[in-house]
């Protein structure tokens, strides 16, 4: 039997003691309160008609309206203008109208609808309130505000118990700091984490992030994002199959195939772990790391332990940094050594500690080398102390440039002289016309040019104090004719990209 507690200002007292005498089942609703009831079972059934500040009660839940149908066999009721559930110490839910079904304790709310709890309000025009479970749905567009965020979106479910929201098609979360825009959402309002599930695109006046699944941390600003996921800068992409980054610290992570990508300079550089710091625009990869340099007809792979990007956006110059077994490899030239410096701001490659050149058949060393580019070419090679310079002419004979500096100039990216300054030598094979050896020329002199043509030696022009002598190409052996510290390092010549990851 349904029990309900009615107090009415023109009740009499038997009415209200047959009521009190019907108690019984605690579980089913309770009318604890209507200004006015009407009731005609003829006419209406068992339905009791009710106005003015109506109150029902259902266990821990609370239910007021101006007025309500109440229906006594099925428990269920039908409340009108200024609904309000009250459910625990916790959840309000406000509304103009709603149907709840006590059995099932289902409520359905209908226009103007507010949910509120301690840390969220949400908005929408229909929802559905599963009381036993405390999920609340609702299938179209609502808004939800907590104390940083807003988000709205098409579809969604709200987990009460759990304080997540889930949602669906065009989630949109916005905070002061940036926009989020997903497919799929769910959001938590204790800890202020997104979780994504599918495309979604962060944006800020500082970079956009894209992925297909990750988490966004909202309070703290730490997100972990995965699926095809990158963050784009205002000058780089950083790109990877995982990316960690804190908003507030200006920190992004990347870990394996990771990418960054300078739309500007050109530059992508791959490997797999990277770092990348927005405030002072610093970002290295390690791990197989490798920086591709494109150029209009070809492109420069570079590798090296640790690659490091700095740029000065008020400058805007940046700096490349390779630290430790640096080795590149480009068509019309290749390199290794310990490390290496270039700067936008001279277009200069600055190679240190034991670096080596190949360009095409000739080898160069030096214990500092500069490459200095121009519109994408070679225009000059600088060479400073114990420069050394071997192209081969056969399996034994060896063409050789010796001095304390150097200076090689390209044309069309070929070697086309060299001026050596300082302690200047040089050994180079003549041949006749049938190209034939017929003698070696050993030249000392402080200063000299030496042309070339078809990368050989062609000309060599002793500047200041020229000791030269020929020898008949009998008259000495291979080895005597070998400059001292002659160090022939082909073997370790990158040959094509993938050779700049061999040791």
């Amino acid at each position: 039997m349904l029990f309900l507690l009615i107090y009415i200002r023109f009740s009499s007292p038997d009415c209200i003691a047959q009521q009190d005498s019907a108690q019984g089942d605690t579980s089913r609703i309770e009318l604890l309160h209507a200004d006015h009831l009407s009731y005609n079972e003829k006419v209406t059934g068992k339905v009791r008609r009710m106005l003015g500040h109506v109150a029902f009660k259902q266990q821990n839940t609370f239910l007021y309206c101006d007025s309500a149908y109440f229906y006594n066999d099925s428990d269920y009721v039908e409340a009108y203008s200024h609904v309000h559930i009250v459910q625990g110490d916790t959840v309000n839910i406000y509304s103009d109208r709603m149907n709840y079904d006590g059995d099932r304790k289902l409520a359905d709310l209908f226009k103007h609808v507010k949910m509120t709890d301690k840390t969220m309000t949400m908005t929408t025009e229909i929802l559905h309130y599963d009381l036993n479970t405390d999920v609340a749905h609702y299938p179209d567009h609502a808004k939800i505000i907590d104390s940083e965020n807003t988000l709205t979106s098409l579809e969604g479910y709200y987990y009460s118990e759990f304080k997540e929201f889930f949602f669906r098609k065009d989630v949109v979360l916005v905070n002061p700091q940036y926009t989020m825009k997903s497919d799929t959402l769910k959001y938590n309002t204790n800890n202020k984490t997104a979780y994504f599930f599918g495309p979604t695109n962060i944006t800020s006046k500082e970079n956009h992030i894209y992925c297909e699944d990750g988490r966004y941390n909202t309070e703290t600003d730490e997100s972990t994002f995965y699926k095809n996921s990158w963050i784009q800068s205002k000058e780089q992409r950083l790109k990877g199959d995982s990316l960690w980054y804190n908003r507030k610290e200006g920190i992004g992570k990347a870990y394996r195939n990771i990418q960054i990508k300078d739309t500007v300079q050109k530059i992508l550089i791959t490997g797999h772990y990277a770092e990348y710091h927005e405030l002072n625009q610093i970002s290295w990869v390690t791990d197989s790391a490798l920086m591709i340099q494109i150029f209009k007809n070809d492109s420069l792979f570079l590798h090296a332990d640790t690659l490091k990007s700095v740029y000065d956006s008020v400058c805007q110059i940046r700096s490349m940094f390779a630290y430790h077994h640096t080795r590149f490899f480009k068509p019309d030239l290749s390199g290794s050594c310990d490390s290496l410096y270039y700067s936008t701001e001279d277009s200069m490659m600055r190679m240190y500690y034991t670096p080596v050149i190949w360009s095409k058949e000739n080898q160069l060393t030096a214990d500092t080398i500069f490459i200095q580019m121009s519109n994408s070419h070679i225009e000059r090679l600088e060479l400073y102390r114990s420069s050394f310079i071997i192209s081969q002419e056969d399996t034994f004979r060896f063409n050789q440039v010796k001095g304390k500096n150097m200076t090689g100039y390209f044309v069309n990216d070929t070697l086309n002289s060299i001026k050596v300054e300082g302690n200047g030598q040089s050994v180079y094979y003549a041949k006749d016309k049938d190209n034939k050896y017929v003698g070696v020329n050993r030249s000392d002199c402080s200063d000299m040019m030496i042309l070339l043509k078809d990368n050989k030696v062609s000309m060599i022009s002793l500047i200041t104090s020229p000791d030269a002598t020929f020898y008949p190409i009998s008259e000495l052996t291979p080895n005597e004719l070998k400059l001292k510290d002659f160090n022939w390092l082909i073997k370790k010549e990158p040959l094509k990209m993938e050779d700049v990851f061999r040791e």
